[in-house]
């Protein structure tokens, strides 16, 4: 129950951290459109602080009022989701109300900016609903403002009125996904399919012990501490590339972003996290051996999805110890070869191979340990064997 809990204790502290998803307000405008969204943002985040978007309200200034610099910080992790209110947007709204303009499409003075690749699981289910409703409700809202201020002033004004009629919504706004999570097949290679990940290298573990096992004595001791310790890595070497090839055979591109390398970088990702995954089982199974093999491996997957299908920043603090853990880095290195999210590979490479680099380490020792349990098991086994020899020897004398 204990280990189960990790899991749904993660998944329960989401929604006591919607204030992390961080909403910057951004406004490019700085007459009427922009200080009203601003402040609507701020009332709503005011009323109820700890069950809502964590708006922020920034000037325009900060980016340099350029949408590729509003666009470099989503990359870049500043934030989860951007409101950037255009430049002159009150300008051009007032222009289609005051002289008229036939072609005025109020959808383009506020772009909503977000990246679902960075995290689809929550987005879709928590962040996104809330922010089209905040939107859709500011939409609504301006509009009756709008529309009330335009009726006192046009009064008797015709021509006015007719124009107001013909622009019913004042301001609305376009959606920007930036990291889109498609092919939907994109599933298998950055979230389900990594589980399969670690129960594989887990059944290997357990197929190569027993052949291991078997070959104890057999061969000279240096040649077989080699053969432990090399013939995993070799094994998840050539899985990972057949793991590869099946996402390929179902059309997912991995050069989208990284061109071709993009296909050799996905599968060293996926040997080195193999690996990570593997050896540490193995060294489990060797210092412990059953029934601790499996009762691990359950930590093991539960506290990797835990940490991995959940940015960590949105659970508890009990969890931070998954900054660490290798399925979170295999995970977010998948999704900037796929989505073009922000790209951490060197940080994820290199935390998938310190868990490798250590698990080497031990490794020696875990299979000594593992020989030594095996010969004293050899050793009772042959005691017991003569002692049942010695005690039948007398009885048959006696006869």
């Amino acid at each position: 129950m204990g280990i189960l809990s990790i899991y749904w204790g993660a998944d329960h502290s989401l929604q006591f951290n919607l204030p992390i998803f961080t909403v910057a307000v951004i406004d490019f405008d700085g007459a009427e459109v922009g200080p009203y969204l601003q402040q609507m943002a701020a009332t709503e985040r005011t009323a109820n602080p700890k069950m809502t978007l964590g708006y922020v309200s920034e000037p325009g200034s900060k980016y340099n009022f350029s949408n590729e610099r509003a666009l470099h910080a989503l990359k870049q992790e500043d934030f989860w989701f951007g409101i950037v209110i255009q430049s002159n947007a009150t300008t051009t709204m007032n222009y289609a109300y005051n002289t008229g303009n036939t072609s005025y499409d109020p959808t383009g003075l506020i772009h909503l900016i977000y990246e679902e690749g960075r995290n689809a699981l929550t987005i879709n289910d928590l962040a996104y609903p809330k922010i089209l409703s905040f939107m859709n409700d500011f939409v609504l809202k301006f509009a009756k403002q709008k529309q009330s201020s335009l009726r006192t002033a046009n009064a008797g004004n015709s021509a006015a009125l007719e124009r107001q009629v013909e622009n019913p919504i004042p301001v609305g706004f376009t959606v920007f996904n930036t990291a889109p999570y498609i092919p939907s097949t994109a599933e298998a290679a950055t979230e389900i399919g990594t589980i399969y990940l670690i129960i594989i290298s887990f059944v290997s573990v357990l197929m190569f012990g027993s052949l291991s096992e078997n070959m104890m004595g057999k061969v000279p001791i240096v040649r077989y501490y080699i053969y432990r310790m090399t013939v995993l890595p070799a094994l998840y070497f050539f899985l990972s590339l057949f793991y590869l090839a099946l996402s390929c055979a179902w059309k997912i591109d991995f050069g989208k972003f990284y061109g071709a390398s993009g296909y050799v970088i996905y599968w060293m990702l996926s040997w080195c996290a193999m690996t990570a995954f593997g050896l540490v089982v193995e060294n489990v199974h060797n210092f412990l051996g059953q029934p601790f093999t499996p009762v691990f491996f359950v930590f093991w997957v539960i506290s990797n999805v835990a940490t991995g299908f959940y940015p960590i920043e949105l659970l508890s603090n009990f969890y931070k110890w998954g900054l660490a853990w290798p399925l979170r880095h295999d995970l977010i290195g998948a999704k900037a070869i796929l989505f073009g999210t922000k790209n951490l590979l060197g940080l994820n490479f290199g935390v998938l191979l310190a868990w490798v680099a250590v698990s080497l380490v031990l490794q020696p020792f875990a299979i000594w340990v593992q020989l030594r349990k095996m010969k004293n098991q050899a050793d009772n086994n042959k005691q017991e064997v003569l002692e049942r020899v010695y005690k039948k020897v007398p009885e048959e004398e006696k006869e």
